[in-house]
């Protein structure tokens, strides 16, 4: 039987929620966090939470985003990239059954970050070789596990989704035989953006925050 929700605790009645699991040692809940409150999702019978995690592998991360789901209606998203995890196989064809969206980035969240000060389809073997990239070309100072991250470079949020979406049509087109997570470079951040976008629209009657 599901749970009820309006009497967790205390709590307000929450009529949606929905929860990204990621690392907790990484930039990526430092900024989605920010990206949360800047949703502003006060008064609203709404529940958006990054949780942190421990674990060692993608499909660790998809279990644990599954298991957060009280009824049909919650949606769960696991984030995490190529560099660094394992049995990514696994966790995609465990996440399409389960019904877990993922917001993947290869090889890493790095490229994302690049993504918000250029268009391209390089290929980076790990995210110190993007990190040293972004460094070189001057776009931002930036370094693992940054808390301000998202407020450095929100403004060119668009931008980046934009790129994504291009980089997508790229990897589609030109290689159309790969797994996503074979594909380097890649990213759909901008998909959890979007969801996130939608479940603060769902009692607001205009929305700040529209990537074209």
């Amino acid at each position: 039987m599901p749970k009820d929700r309006s009497r967790k605790r205390g709590k307000r009645k929450v009529n949606k929620r929905l929860f990204i699991v990621c690392e907790g040692k990484k930039t990526e809940p430092y900024y989605f966090n920010k990206f949360i409150e800047d949703c502003n999702f006060r008064g609203k019978p709404v529940e958006v939470k990054v949780v942190k995690v421990k674990k060692n592998t993608a499909r660790e991360l998809v279990d644990k985003a599954e298991a957060l789901r009280e009824i049909p209606g919650d949606e769960v998203w696991a984030v995490f990239d190529r560099n660094g995890y394992t049995k990514h196989k696994e966790a995609f064809q465990k996440a399409k059954s389960k019904r877990v969206s993922i917001a993947f980035s290869s090889i890493s969240f790095e490229y994302w970050i690049l993504l918000h000060f250029e268009y391209t389809t390089r290929a980076f073997s790990n995210s110190e070789k993007i990190i040293g990239y972004i460094k070189s070309n001057r776009y931002i100072d930036y370094k693992k596990s940054d808390e301000t991250i998202y407020d450095s470079i929100k403004n060119r949020t668009e931008t980046a989704a934009t790129n994504a979406r291009k980089v997508r049509k790229y990897q589609s087109g030109n290689n159309p035989n790969l797994e996503v997570y074979e594909l380097n470079p890649y990213t759909n951040v901008d998909e959890l953006l979007d969801a996130i976008k939608k479940v603060s629209e769902i009692y607001e009657p205009t929305n700040r925050y529209t990537l074209q």
